[in-house]
């Protein structure tokens, strides 16, 4: 799941990893008749695929859905293909569902694009069935369009609804209806009438104010639930929505809920202009205007995909008043009353990236050894090769206890096959959302010609003056 470099608060979507399908997959579980089910959803943004019109002007993904149990078996699963034809490619929907037994199961789906075998992307996800007759809720799933067509039979198609998975989790500034669908169980064992609550608030901050909305819900063995909210005013940042099922005595039964994220320039605007924002007290106003700018693009290595978007429109077009108030609450979110020294903290190691990282293409924290020394902190170890004769100079950096996704021994191979100055990119990495290139050897040893394996190859052979994966692997 992936991304880009818009004007206030923040949201957080899976994160763009650099020469892969810019895919979203999401798991959501659900019951039929006294069967449980894992309904994987994926989404494929249809411009990240070749697609080649001299040729069939075919275009898709071949990908393999394994679903394993907690001793790491493959239980169930399939390989599928999606294809479609005319350039540009277009986006891509499919939805499997698979009948699962209670336990704890982990869902790998690993897509590679048709027509460039090098386009590969994994990603996995974990989901516990919890076996139970007892009255309860379904995961909550969001929807970019619902609609009611009863006699659909495709994979969209279910309860008598046309419901669209939302790709990304993420509503853009056109999708101002946020639609869900959730399923309650066994409703008919409860007293009086149960309703549904559904709370939405920001992920973080107490801006804006918590919507509620409550709906009845039909006493069945298997009720369906759909609703729809206005977000046409919610300004941007990420968001909670919770569902929480009681009874007719108010007793609560069972909740569920899902995080999301709103991008909404023109609602933000009208908030800004509201002229409920006083920054005068404000640790931003020791920032010159003129360096505003500077100050936003190092904080894109962590303050999340979507926020990044944010940035990127408050770079292009964004007000001074705005682009402050976007440091302003990151800050205060983060750290509370310490926002300015933590603010202080971060510029320090983030002007220290910029002098040892820049190169003649942008800031240092804008390379991707930039970038990364930012988002996860400096590494315990960096083994620097700069002297193999069929390499160009490549860096591979340890990582002995990596919080951020709670891996152990991970680590990053950078490379600069351009010999320019600092320019290093990222070619392989073992942490979870980063770049994965299953062919990263063939690549770093291209020049090594007379070597070089076929297409669906991944390794090179071994040689005395080739040492990156014992590097790597050791």
């Amino acid at each position: 799941m992936f991304s880009k470099l818009c004007t206030l608060l923040f949201l957080s979507i899976p994160v763009f990893v650099s020469g892969t399908p810019d895919a979203s997959v999401e798991v959501h579980r659900f019951r039929s008749g006294t069967n449980f089910y894992a309904e994987v959803s994926i989404y494929i943004v249809g411009s990240s695929l070749t697609c080649l019109p001299e040729k069939t002007a075919e275009y898709g993904i071949d990908y393999i859905i394994l679903i394993k149990n907690s001793q790491k078996e493959v239980v169930t699963g399939n390989h599928y293909k999606l294809i479609n034809s005319g350039c540009p490619a277009k986006d891509l929907i499919d939805i499997k569902r698979f009948i699962l037994l209670p336990g704890i199961y982990s869902v790998e789906v690993e897509m590679k694009d048709l027509y460039d075998s090098l386009n590969t992307l994994t990603i996995t996800q974990t989901t516990e069935i919890k076996a139970t007759d007892q009255p309860g809720l379904s995961d909550l799933q969001l929807l970019s369009i619902v609609r009611t067509e009863a006699d659909g039979a495709g994979p969209l198609h279910k309860s008598g609804l046309y419901l669209e998975p939302l790709p990304f989790q993420y509503y853009y500034p056109a999708l101002d209806k946020l639609n869900l669908y959730i399923e309650s169980y066994s409703t008919d064992k409860l007293e009086g009438q149960p309703y549904l609550q559904y709370t939405l608030r920001p992920l973080s901050g107490d801006v804006p104010s918590p919507l509620i909305a409550h709906r009845r819900v039909a006493k069945q063995s298997i009720a369906v639930n759909v609703l729809q909210l206005n977000i046409q005013d919610l300004i941007s940042g990420p968001y909670r929505l919770k569902a929480a099922l009681f009874d007719g005595n108010k007793k609560p039964v069972d909740s569920t809920e899902i995080t999301f994220s709103r991008f909404n320039p023109k609602g933000d605007s009208i908030f800004i202009a509201s002229g409920s924002l006083n920054l005068d007290a404000s640790f931003i106003k020791k920032i010159p205007e003129d360096s505003l700018d500077y100050h936003l693009k190092a904080m894109a290595p962590i303050v999340g995909s979507i926020r990044v978007d944010i940035m990127n429109v408050l770079l292009e077009k964004g007000s001074t008043k705005a682009k402050q108030y976007f440091i302003h609450r990151y800050w205060t979110e983060e750290a509370g009353k310490f926002a300015d020294q933590a603010f202080a903290a971060y510029m320090k190691v983030a002007r220290f990236v910029d002098d040892n990282f820049r190169s003649g293409f942008g800031y240092g924290f804008e390379t991707d050894r930039g970038h990364i020394f930012l988002k996860y902190g400096a590494p315990d170890e960096i083994i620097p090769v700069e002297d193999e004769p069929s390499a160009p100079p490549y860096e591979i950096w340890f990582y002995n206890d990596f919080k951020a996704t709670h891996q152990s021994n991970v680590r990053f191979l950078f490379y600069n096959p351009t010999l320019a100055k600092n320019a290093y990119t990222l070619l392989h990495s073992t942490a979870i959302g980063e770049t994965k290139n299953e062919r990263w050897e063939v690549e770093l040893y291209r020049d090594a010609t007379l070597e070089t394996p076929g297409v669906n190859e991944k390794v090179m052979g071994d040689n005395v003056h080739r040492n990156a994966r014992r590097y790597f692997e050791n």
